[in-house]
Formats: structure tokens, sequence, C-alpha cells
């Protein structure tokens, strides 16, 4: 993200402007990123918050599915919302401006762990994090990389977290060994690597299974990342309790159907099972590495 604050607001002024013209054609069921005009607080309202892992327009026509089935479980009118960032978004989910969130692994726990927010269901497609270098770099282990910069498209997504962790334990820390770049999109990550900004990228197997063959045939892959249990875990804030088990049955139901197989097809979320709490506390170890992450940043 720039750090000049005219470039900062200039940015989320263009977002919240596409994320509008998007709501218009996606039935008004659009709240825009970085907006703070309506919270989830409005009991006539409610708010979806999809953690911002991919631009807001893009979230918009991805998960229509799963607002307009909020709006049809709650008897209520349903908006998506984001954040422009992984921390600021985890601060407006602590101020209760979400009613529901869709939320990557160690956010979930967070928010499970800090606010209370209680599971529904996750997706079933594991998280196979990569570290790719180019075809012909002279990079051929892990301890090559001290002194390099890394590329990822940002240092608090849980594909990159998983990353840092590995290397981590493998004697590489992150800030001291190694200098990470945020590219905003693991394409552009590839790009820039292939262009010879850093030695290396993090990316997803399921997102560079979708890149063009004139980029995944440049890149191999160094260091096969641990995987991770889940991409995306579903909560609901702790006002919303009594109707826990009635949406966590709706969001189980819509997977089988023709428009949440098209929805799980296009976020690479494959099914939708039930979330334990076990499975949130599993997610410990990430919550750490974000902590020594943005501490780091």
């Amino acid at each position: 993200m720039p750090n000049d604050s005219r470039n900062f607001f200039s940015c989320v002024l263009r977002r919240d402007c596409l994320a509008w013209l998007a709501a218009l054609s996606a039935g008004s069921r659009v709240f825009a990123q970085g907006s703070t005009v309506s919270t989830g607080s409005d009991p006539n309202n409610i708010v979806f918050g999809m953690v911002p892992y991919l631009p807001t327009q893009q979230l918009v026509r991805l998960f229509e599915p799963v607002v307009t089935l909020f709006e049809r479980t709650l008897s209520k009118p349903s908006r998506l919302a984001s954040a422009p960032d992984f921390e600021q978004f985890i601060e407006r989910a602590r101020r209760g401006e979400f009613d529901l969130v869709g939320a990557s692994p160690h956010v979930a726990r967070i928010l499970h762990r800090e606010a209370g927010f209680l599971p529904l269901v996750r997706a079933t497609a594991p998280l196979e994090p990569l570290l790719i270098v180019p075809h012909d770099s002279p990079i051929k282990r892990l301890q090559d990389l001290k002194q390099q910069a890394l590329l990822v498209a940002d240092p608090f997504a849980v594909h990159v977290l998983i990353t840092l962790r590995e290397m981590r334990d493998q004697g590489l820390v992150p800030g001291r060994d190694f200098k990470l770049i945020t590219a905003g999109t693991q394409r552009n990550g590839v790009q820039r690597m292939l262009k010879g900004d850093a030695a290396a990228a993090v990316g997803s197997a399921s997102t560079l299974g979708t890149l063009p063959a004139e980029l995944s045939s440049r890149f191999r892959v160094l260091l096969r990342a641990p995987k991770g249990l889940t991409p995306m875990a579903y909560l609901a804030h702790p006002r919303l309790q009594p109707q826990v088990e009635r949406l966590k049955q709706a969001m189980l139901a819509l997977a089988p159907s023709p428009e949440g197989q098209a929805m799980l097809k296009a976020t690479q979320q494959e099914g939708l099972v039930s979330l334990t709490e076990a499975e949130l506390r599993g997610f410990e170890p990430l919550v750490v590495e974000f902590y020594k992450q943005r501490g780091a940043s």
C-alpha cells in the first residue's frame, strides 16, 4: 500500500467508486470497501465482511451467492463489506462492523479468540504454498536466498505466513536474512520476479496453476511449504448466536447447489464442511507468525 497519504486516500476513493458501481449491477447488496457509512450494528441489515484478499469488485462478483444466502436465511437486506488491508479488516470486525465474516485461517482464529466470533463452515480445498524461482535462476536451495528479496502478494496473506514460518524454521528470518517486497497480487509477484525485481516469489499452487503458460513455464518450485487446512473460514458475530445453526445448515446446503458449485469453483474452495472449535485453535501457529510479521513490518 502506498506510504504517501494522498495516494492512499486516492486508492480508497477509487475502490469505493468501483464497489458502488458494482453494487448497482448486483442489486445494491454491496457495501463498499473502506466505507464507514453503515455498520453491522444496524439491526435492520446484515453486513458480510470478506477479508481483502482480492480487489473489491472481484469479491462482489464472486461472493454474491453467499450474500444472497444470508439475505434469504435471515430475512434482512445483506451487503458485502471489506477493508483496505488485513489489519483494518480485523479492527472493523473487532468493533462489530460485520455480522458475518469470510476470513483467512489466522484472521478467523484472531476473531474467534479475541472477539468471540462463532464458527460456521470452512472450505475443503487444502492450501498449498509454494516458493518459486525463475527456471534459469542460480538458486538451488533455500539458504541461497540469504540477503535476497522475496516478492509476496501481501505479507499477511495466509499462504505467505505459512511459507515464512517454514523458512523461519529452516533458519531464514524475514527482515534479517531476506527482504520482503509487496506485489499486490500473486501474478504481479511472478511477473516482477521474472523481470528481476526479486530472486523468488511466494504463491499458492491453486493460483499459480491458473497463470498462462507464458508465465508458468518460466519458473520452478524451490520449496513446498506445509499445506494449510483451508484457505477460507466463515464465522458469525456472537450477536447472531441464536441463528448460528440455521446459518451453518444453509451454507452447507448452498455448496452442492448450481450457484454454490459455481462460486466454489471460481473461488477455488472446492466444498464446504462444518468448522470446529478445535480446527480454529489449530490455526494458532499462523496467528503467532502474523504478529511476528506485523512486528517486523
